[in-house]
């Protein structure tokens, strides 16, 4: 009786886990799994090495303590992370957003959006080909450009 009431508490901590993990922020889950995985591959690291088998442990043990830098290091305020967009600066502008779609300076509201299509379906992170960087650069050209036709028709 004492195992199955053991057997329930344990079941029922991982089933609450799981629920306030899936809860989380898509980074904060990230620096989570770092964490446990980290600290999992650091013990296992130590254990392999203590029990002589240095040549296994000492490079899953590094392993860990990289997972556990990356994951308590946190990014100086400024930064961005590898590969993200600088958002900084000031926005797109016209000549730019043209350039990026391929359209003349006199395209329509059709031409705009059948560049827009055009290069989304070759960028878009799913195709293999593309990033959601590239995508979110053809968004926003499409965005000023659509933008700029509704202040002129003003």
């Amino acid at each position: 009786m004492a195992a199955f009431l053991l057997g329930s508490v344990v079941l029922a901590s991982f089933l609450g886990a799981a629920w306030w993990f899936s809860r989380q922020k898509t980074e904060e889950a990230a620096r989570m799994v770092r964490i446990v995985l980290g600290a999992g591959a650091l013990l296992a690291g130590v254990v392999l090495s203590l029990r002589g088998a240095l040549a296994l442990g000492v490079p899953i043990g590094v392993f860990g303590l990289g997972l556990l830098g990356r994951s308590v290091r946190r990014p100086h305020p400024g930064s961005r992370h590898r590969g993200a967009p600088d958002t900084s600066s000031a926005s797109m502008g016209a000549a730019q957003a043209r350039e990026i779609l391929g359209v003349d300076a006199d395209a329509d509201r059709e031409q705009i959006r059948a560049a827009h299509r055009r290069l989304m379906k070759k960028l878009h992170p799913d195709t293999g080909e593309g990033s959601a960087a590239l995508a979110r650069q053809v968004q926003e050209a499409r965005d000023v450009l659509l933008a700029r036709l509704d202040e002129n028709t003003r």
